[in-house]
């Protein structure tokens, strides 16, 4: 098709280009929404572009552009369009092709495929050839091993090892010596612990008390003697044991473990005796008359 030149064959050409961007969008299935988010142009140009109206766009510099813009989407020659839209070329000829791309034998995929095949191959063989050179050295070892044996001439002929007879009775009076020793060793480095217990303080109504070495908790045994008696045991200003004693009754309390602070009281304290761990607290005190008691502990454990 030839086109008239001035005015009536740019018109036609506008056409022609709007027609070919058109065609070439609806090849690469974009759509005009779609097409203005690439290129940034308004949709109402775009459309004009593709009716040929170019007379509606801002003017003859936007052309230019919008048709560049347009067809570098769409994947035509821009510069090829711009130039048949001022005159300067025409659609009688077809632009000149592009060079196609060096075609190289197989797809990189194919090449990389082919290159990791490779590889795996000798990773594969690698170990069967490494055992197959360690099982030759072996057979060459033994078999060297066993030629030297067979052609060596003995330097010291068999000799008949020397009997050793050893007196048991030496050996049991050894042990039983050794054995009683280290006990012995053992019992006078670790003396064994007792429990002590000592009064600090002596009044009418109080004794105070250290209990040094108890076992941890530690037991308090009370036992009634002659007439009643009232006994309550605190730790931390609370009770955790109170009972009203008849006479050469007994009982017992375990205090808490790890308590370090602890009180008795006794309501009538000639008529009862107290011990810690099986040891009598003496409580008693000649410059004062057995009547109402309160002990007090302060108690430290073994280690």
């Amino acid at each position: 098709m030839i086109l008239k030149t001035g005015e009536d064959g740019r018109v036609g050409n506008e056409l022609i280009i709007g027609d070919r961007l058109r065609q070439a969008r609806r090849k690469k299935n974009i759509s005009i929404n779609e097409l203005q988010k690439q290129t940034k142009i308004q949709r109402r140009y775009l459309e004009a572009i593709e009716r040929g109206a170019f007379d509606v766009l801002p003017g003859e510099y936007y052309v230019r552009s919008f048709i560049r813009e347009y067809a570098a989407v769409v994947g035509e020659d821009g510069d090829y369009l711009v130039a048949v839209f001022d005159g300067k070329d025409s659609f009688e000829k077809e632009p000149p092709k592009r060079p196609e791309p060096e075609k190289i034998s197989g797809s990189r995929k194919a090449q990389h495929e082919e290159t990791v095949r490779r590889r795996k191959t000798l990773t594969e063989y690698t170990p069967m050839v490494l055992l197959g050179l360690v099982a030759l050295t072996i057979i060459t070892i033994v078999g060297y091993m066993t030629w030297q044996d067979r052609h060596a001439t003995p330097i010291i002929g068999n000799q008949s090892q020397p009997s050793i007879t050893v007196d048991q009775s030496l050996v049991s009076n050894t042990e039983a010596s050794t054995h009683a020793s280290s006990e012995q060793q053992s019992s006078e480095s670790e003396p064994e612990k007792k429990l002590s217990i000592k009064r600090e303080e002596s009044t009418q109504t109080d004794a105070i008390f250290t209990i040094s070495e108890a076992n941890d908790p530690l037991e308090l045994t009370f036992v009634g003697k002659t007439d009643r008696c009232w006994i309550g045991v605190l730790v931390d200003n609370n009770y955790v044991f109170q009972q009203t004693l008849q006479p050469e009754e007994e009982a017992n309390i375990t205090l808490p473990e790890g308590v370090t602070q602890a009180m008795v009281i006794l309501g009538e304290s000639a008529n009862i005796e107290v011990k810690a761990d099986g040891e009598v607290v003496d409580f008693s005190d000649s410059r004062f008359e057995l009547l109402q008691k309160n002990l007090h502990f302060t108690i430290s454990y073994q280690e």
